[in-house]
């Protein structure tokens, strides 16, 4: 099976950088936390506990891809949400799926910069402070 090389500098683990073999069954995982993910807006007549509800389980099941994906074990996965801050969790998830689904290559930080062009891109106030 051919392995995809996975950044992990800013993750508070040993390695810098892991191979990842890109099974189905990790494929699936990663397909259904990107639904979950990306379908996390409030929903029309959603009580904010079930919204909060499904928020809890959308970041669990980050940190189940980082875990199963990276082969990490439960103490390092702590430490990961200990020493994180969660919007970086959420980002690195985020570059992890990517790089599963092959939709990204390279480093964290290429992603995070590439994230950071096309938020610029698209951002109306950023158009206005051209003018």
């Amino acid at each position: 099976m051919a392995k995809m090389t996975v950044d992990t500098k800013i993750l508070p683990i040993k390695a810098d950088s892991i191979d990842v073999v890109p099974t189905g069954d990790l494929g699936d995982v990663v397909r259904e936390t990107l639904i979950e993910v990306l379908d996390s807006d409030p929903r029309d007549n959603e009580s904010y506990v079930d919204y909060i509800k499904r928020q809890a389980k959308a970041k669990a099941d980050e940190m189940n891809v980082i875990k199963v994906a990276l082969g990490l074990n439960t103490k390092e996965m702590e430490k990961i949400n200990k020493t994180l801050e969660e919007s970086t969790i959420d980002n690195y998830a985020a570059y992890l799926m990517s790089v599963l689904q092959g939709l990204t290559t390279g480093s964290y930080k290429e992603f995070m910069e590439s994230q950071q062009d096309d938020e610029a891109e698209t951002d109306p106030k950023s158009e206005e402070d051209e003018d």
